[in-house]
């Protein structure tokens, strides 16, 4: 298998300890999801984000390893260093990823990237740690289709190499 077939294989993403009140197994969609849409950017992810709920669901952990992604509920956070915090209501983080994504921004041209950036310049949501981080979980985690370009330019070149891969062997 060449390098470049490589990268195109997503992460392994597994669901690990789940506790009462959970939402890690929708979080775990998410990510896995995100990951076969867009492998090259979950393979690249590397660190450990928290995602921390104002309301009474239990904090999540995303454990980004490279070639597998980890879900589960977040116990004893106290005892461990994370490179991202993402704190705010499930709601409010939900609008941040239904909306359409610049650059892993919401877009301020829609109205629900307006309504997402809103949350974040009042302080519903939160970002505590690498930034960088934050939009490239963002752009993993979006469902708009339209959610980030990169995904529309990876999938062309998918199908660019694709189609080349396919003339090679037929030539």
């Amino acid at each position: 298998m060449s390098a470049p077939e490589e990268v195109l294989l997503p992460p392994a993403v597994h669901l690990g300890v789940l506790a009462d009140e959970s939402i890690a197994a929708s979080v775990y969609v998410l990510v896995r999801h995100g990951a076969l849409l867009r492998p090259a950017l979950a393979a690249e992810l590397r660190g450990s984000v928290v995602l921390r709920f104002a309301d009474d669901y239990s904090a999540v952990r995303i454990d980004f390893r490279g070639d597998e992604i980890h879900v589960e509920d977040a116990r004893d956070l106290e005892d461990r260093a994370h490179d991202l915090e993402i704190v705010g209501r499930l709601g409010d983080v939900n609008a941040l990823i239904a909306s359409p994504l610049a650059g892993g921004l919401p877009k301020p041209t829609s109205r629900r990237g307006r309504a997402a950036l809103a949350r974040l310049a009042d302080g519903r949501v939160d970002f505590i740690g690498a930034l960088g981080l934050a939009r490239k979980v963002l752009m993993l985690l979006a469902v708009d289709s339209a959610a980030s370009a990169d995904t529309r330019r990876a999938r062309r070149e998918r199908e660019q190499r694709t189609a080349g891969e396919v003339t090679d062997q037929l030539g």
